[in-house]
């Protein structure tokens, strides 16, 4: 994850660049911190959390407020070392595409302390490929497999759903394979069609919103978080009204969404986070 242009106080704040850096941020949010809400708008909570990350993370007794790319803040906040304020020299990659970027084997994500070394290097390698937060991904993966991260895992509604992001039997062979042979790959193997089924999405997945809509419901993608997805009276509201958390005849992509974010929240925990 790269920035275009300075992110912070009085900076050039553009949305895609603050979008990344509050991902970022959320890593480094206590227990008891709600996560900043990933919105690409630069305000006070966003500034306050780049002070403090500098402050406490960085050792600055000056912070500035600003992450400007390719600079110390960015790098630290990059190298996903919760407890480590300086990302060591020989950890840094030095891919180009991902500039800064801590080595897979030592970078820390949402839910990596839960799966094996293998899965959580290879989460990150196809994150990079499909320019996606790791953190975002593993939360989806996260909800929908029950927190099992296992290949074999089924849909309890028998819709015939299989795996890490639940593969419908349609959605399997759109892929080139089906729903038995995905459930009997390895976790590790699984990732293969996982990244194949987002390379099929021409929007790019900057929220966890995006993230989720990207496998439920693909063209509310980019859509934002008060969008309607259902409404009262049709098929798709009656078969997922308990996703209607206010009641209201509306289900939006942020009632959609609202157990996936919880499972990031979670997932950026101590334990957990990894």
């Amino acid at each position: 994850m790269t920035i275009s242009k300075p992110v912070g106080k009085n900076s050039v704040n553009l949305s895609k660049d603050v979008s990344q850096i509050q991902i970022l941020l959320n890593r480094y949010r206590t227990r008891n911190e709600p996560l900043l809400r990933v919105d690409g708008l630069c305000g006070p909570k966003t500034v306050s959390a780049i002070v403090v990350f500098q402050a406490t993370k960085l050792g600055n007794n000056r912070p500035d407020g600003i992450v400007d790319p390719g600079g110390p803040t960015l790098r630290a906040l990059q190298s996903g070392q919760k407890h480590d304020p300086e990302p060591k020299p020989d950890s840094v990659s030095r891919s180009d595409r991902t500039p800064s970027i801590a080595k897979t084997g030592e970078r820390q994500i949402a839910w990596g302390a839960r799966v094996p070394s293998d899965f959580k290097a290879k989460v990150i390698e196809i994150s990079a490929d499909l320019d996606m937060s790791p953190d975002l991904l593993m939360s989806a993966m996260a909800f929908e497999s029950g927190e099992t991260f296992r290949p074999d895992i089924k849909n309890a509604a028998g819709s015939g759903a299989v795996g890490l992001i639940q593969f419908m039997p349609s959605t399997a062979k759109a892929l080139g394979t089906d729903t038995d042979k995905l459930s009997k790959m390895t976790a590790t193997d699984q990732l293969d069609y996982v990244k194949k089924y987002f390379e099929g999405q021409k929007k790019k997945l900057e929220t966890i919103e995006d993230v989720y809509m990207a496998i439920l419901y693909p063209a509310a993608v980019g859509k934002g978080r008060d969008h309607i997805l259902f409404g009262k009276g049709k098929k798709a509201y009656d078969q997922n009204k308990g996703l209607d958390k206010n009641e209201d005849g509306k289900t939006t992509v942020g009632e959609a969404a609202s157990k996936v974010r919880s499972k990031l929240q979670k997932g950026l925990r101590p334990g957990y986070f990894g």
